[in-house]
């Protein structure tokens, strides 16, 4: 990052340098010597056509974060960032339209399934991008974290290649569901899961946390592909009862407006990323 950053900046001053010379040779300098004309004119637009080819290549490595990654890097590289970095897993009920979410463990709200990726192998990311745990998290591995923003480049940019970290999301759908005792082992021994998209919300202001500056947020929104006796399961549960102390089956609308049961129960805000 730190390479990119100063490669980047190298680029931005041969080009202004280069620009203000040629000014300066046909504006302002008079009696223009062969020097000049020949090797000075030559070599400003050399380093302009090399900074732009330098510069297009950062862009084009960075892609949509190329402007995440100058703000990251130039104005605010110290200001405390907290990373979360999870998946969430639409189950919808076909013909009710409703969607199935879970109580939150630790919120007093509904909200679908899913939770923060881990690190798997020998990824240390405290050590790699100076990174401190969130206070309540008891599994270092959980990908939930502070860094400084100077490295959030680098940490998406890590997060989107899939590696050291899980890319499955069949462990929170087993404990959410199935060691909940909400949905049987028999029927859902495996499940099938297709990326839809991702949802984020890079370097939004928050105050939540001490220290903290802003907010990054990424979810990978997944949909569960229910085989018959999955469907007819997950019928038969909404038909018993619409909601309960550990699930409910809710509306379109309702996650819009994050409540249900009367506006008496709340839905998580993040649960309108699976609509």
């Amino acid at each position: 990052m730190r390479s990119i950053k100063y490669r980047f900046l190298g680029y931005f001053f041969a080009i202004l340098v280069s620009i203000s010379y040629l000014v300066y040779r046909y504006f302002i300098l008079e009696n223009v010597s062969d020097f000049h004309k020949e090797i000075l004119v030559t070599t400003a637009i050399g380093f302009i056509m090399t900074a732009i080819v330098g510069i297009y290549e950062i862009v084009k490595n960075n892609g949509k974060y190329f402007w995440l990654a100058i703000k990251c890097w130039l104005f605010v590289p110290n200001k405390i960032v907290y990373v979360s970095l999870s998946y969430l897993i639409r189950i919808k009920l076909p013909g009710s339209e409703r969607y199935l979410l879970v109580k939150g463990s630790k919120i007093n709200q509904y909200q679908p399934v899913g939770g923060v990726y881990k690190l798997v192998g020998n990824k240390d990311i405290y050590k790699e991008w100076n990174a401190l745990k969130k206070a309540d998290t008891k599994n270092p591995r959980d990908l939930r974290f502070f860094i400084k923003a100077k490295h959030l480049p680098d940490v998406l940019k890590w997060f989107r290649s899939g590696k050291d970290r899980e890319i499955g999301v069949w462990r929170e759908f087993r404990e959410e569901l199935i060691d909940n005792n909400i949905l049987s082992n028999e029927n859902f021994k495996s499940i099938r899961a297709e990326y839809l998209y991702s949802r984020e919300n890079l370097l939004s202001k928050q105050t939540r946390f001490n220290n903290e500056s802003y907010h990054s947020l990424v979810y990978n929104i997944f949909n569960i592909e229910l085989n018959d006796a999955q469907l007819n399961e997950l019928i038969s549960l909404e038909q018993k009862k619409i909601f309960t102390k550990k699930y409910a089956f809710v509306t379109e609308d309702e996650i819009s407006k994050e409540c249900f049961n009367n506006s008496k129960t709340r839905i998580g805000q993040h649960a309108k990323h699976i609509k």
